[in-house]
């Protein structure tokens, strides 16, 4: 049975992935397209045509003003039974509000909501909506390579002793998503460390909560290293676990010498090092043999992007009427929790910020 399906954003992500996603999922048929301008949604719908596929889908923007073509037309169409939401930040609430309210399924792209005020009024009104799913995108919950970390590090069947995490990127005016004007002129905390830092927090999560593990406090500092990444573009953190361990978060998109992405788990029998972009898990155990000698593994953990998989979920959520666990709010509103407790400990000068657990 093929499900109607609307894409809400023409930006550069929608075009790259979400256009893609939806034409590889067999449950899905684009019907529509929304953006803000009529040049941008007609342009996207011109792509999405390509090679005589998608012959009949419509654009809906906001100007120039269009009678039967604003986002409540396309809200109010019977054909359509769901949407993406892939906007800025600042505006995608709106969005999944007036999706959810037009009894629309909705996915949207992490992260859930610009700060935990805005997302938890999301979270209330979507329980008020019982007949339709909302899930959010974190497409690294998709990764195989996460998973099958995480595996590893269950199978140890260990006691945590610290952990690390460690993002660096370097963005300018070269990165396609650089040009997007609200990322240049953000009016949502964090800017960038907000934008990329959720997938970190989530993967982080996903190791920890092998070892059965969660993440209770922060202490961090932010700087701003560029000038055209506003508001900041690093933050060195201690994250604090609820069984008193402690380890380090860094990210930055401003250090241009350093490129590294490195989660690392660290037990009482041994180590997990999960390297995504050099696609390989290193797993450094205790010789059970001889004392004081360790024995280390590589394994390939090939790349993927997740969107494709994340999409196809979301189909299959919606057919089974059951959210996919990896789409959850719970716990994209956790990602955002934690990542707003270091935004506001480091406005205190790193005072410790306690971090709750999502009440969904």
């Amino acid at each position: 049975m093929s499900i109607g399906i609307a894409l809400l954003g023409a930006g550069v992500f929608a075009k790259k992935e979400h256009l893609p996603a939806i034409k590889a999922c067999q449950f899905f048929t684009l019907k529509a397209v929304y953006s803000r301008s009529q040049n941008s949604a007609e342009s996207f719908v011109a792509a999405a045509c390509e090679g005589g596929a998608s012959e009949d889908v419509e654009a809906y923007f906001d100007s120039p003003s269009a009678s039967s073509k604003s986002l409540d037309d396309l809200l109010r169409r019977d054909d359509i039974a769901a949407v993406i939401v892939a906007v800025a930040i600042d505006v995608s609430p709106v969005l999944i509000k007036k999706a959810l309210a037009a009894g629309k399924h909705v996915l949207s792209e992490k992260p859930i909501a610009p700060d935990l005020d805005i997302a938890q009024s999301l979270v209330d009104y979507s329980q008020q909506t019982n007949d339709v799913l909302w899930g959010v995108g974190e497409n690294f919950r998709f990764w195989n390579s996460v998973h099958r970390a995480a595996k590893i590090i269950e199978d140890l069947d260990a006691n945590l002793l610290t952990f690390s995490v460690t993002a660096y990127s370097f963005t300018d005016a070269k990165n396609p998503f650089y040009h997007s004007d609200w990322r240049q002129k953000p009016t949502f905390q964090g800017g960038y460390l907000l934008d990329g830092g959720v997938h970190f927090v989530a993967v982080l999560r996903i190791f920890l909560a092998a070892l059965g593990r969660t993440i209770d406090s922060t202490s961090a500092y932010t700087m701003s290293l560029q000038k055209n990444l506003p508001p900041v573009d690093t933050v060195h953190a201690i994250l604090r676990t609820d069984n008193g361990r402690s380890g380090s978060y860094i990210s930055s998109v401003g250090i241009e010498a350093k490129l590294a992405m490195e989660f690392e788990i660290v037990t009482d029998k041994g180590s997990v090092t999960y390297r995504p972009f050099q696609m390989q898990i290193v797993t450094k155990l205790k010789d059970q043999q001889e004392q004081g000698k360790w024995e280390e593994k590589t394994e390939p953990a090939p790349l993927m992007w997740g969107v494709k998989e994340e999409v196809a979920a979301f189909a299959e959520s919606i057919s089974s009427g059951k959210l996919d666990s990896r789409l959850s709010i719970s716990e994209a509103l956790q990602d955002l929790r934690i990542l707003e407790a270091m935004l506001k400990s480091a406005e205190a000068e790193g005072q410790p910020v306690s971090i709750a657990k999502a009440n969904t």
